[in-house]
């Protein structure tokens, strides 16, 4: 999913810890999963929304220089 993203890439967020699964399912559709496309959108979509739920988590590698 990532590699077939641009730097023009949106995703949106409908609620607070809630992404629009559009964006996904076109990202999918790109990669052609063929009848699974829609299942493996909202799946890897649910994955993002665990993420951001979690406080711990950050989507940056954080580089710490002395």
């Amino acid at each position: 999913l990532l590699e077939s993203t641009t730097n023009h890439a949106h995703i949106g967020v409908k609620r607070m810890g809630e992404l629009d699964s559009k964006p996904f399912i076109e990202a999918m559709k790109r990669k052609d999963y063929g009848e699974e496309t829609e299942s493996k959108a909202l799946e890897i979509c649910s994955l993002w929304e665990e993420h951001i739920k979690d406080s711990v988590w950050h989507p940056f590698k954080v580089i710490e220089i002395e």
